[in-house]
């Protein structure tokens, strides 16, 4: 699952466009009720473990990509506290800066919008 999960985030960023949790589970058709919070972990596990293993690899972090469905359309918590564990600095000061998740998705943007990056990397998982 995480797998295609990945590949929709990589289409995502070459067209420049996040996606809502909602939208993702209803494309992918993966099943999740977002009421019952083991689906919404299970969605952050799935999220983090990609960003986790793209970051390692020195690439953005593709969740970035997934925001609310409400009006405010940021990532989650669950984002900024991944972030926090990777960048060293407290989840609430990452998500009190609104250009930090900008910037987040640009990267992925950027890099992805680039077909040598999109060639080597997008089976990489």
């Amino acid at each position: 699952m995480e797998r295609e999960i990945r590949e929709k985030l990589i289409e995502l960023a070459r067209k420049k466009t996040p996606w809502t949790y909602s939208q993702l589970n209803e494309q992918l058709l993966l099943g999740l009720n977002f009421k019952n919070g083991y689906d919404r972990e299970l969605i952050g596990e799935f999220l983090g473990d990609i960003s986790i293993y793209e970051y390692e690899k020195g690439r953005p972090l593709l969740s970035s990509l997934i925001i609310h469905k409400s009006n405010d359309r940021e990532q989650g918590n669950g984002f900024y506290k991944l972030c926090s564990k990777i960048y060293g600095k407290e989840w609430e000061e990452l998500k009190a800066d609104k250009d930090f998740e900008l910037e987040r998705m640009k990267e992925c943007y950027s890099f992805w919008k680039d077909n040598e990056n999109y060639k080597k990397f997008k089976n990489d998982y």
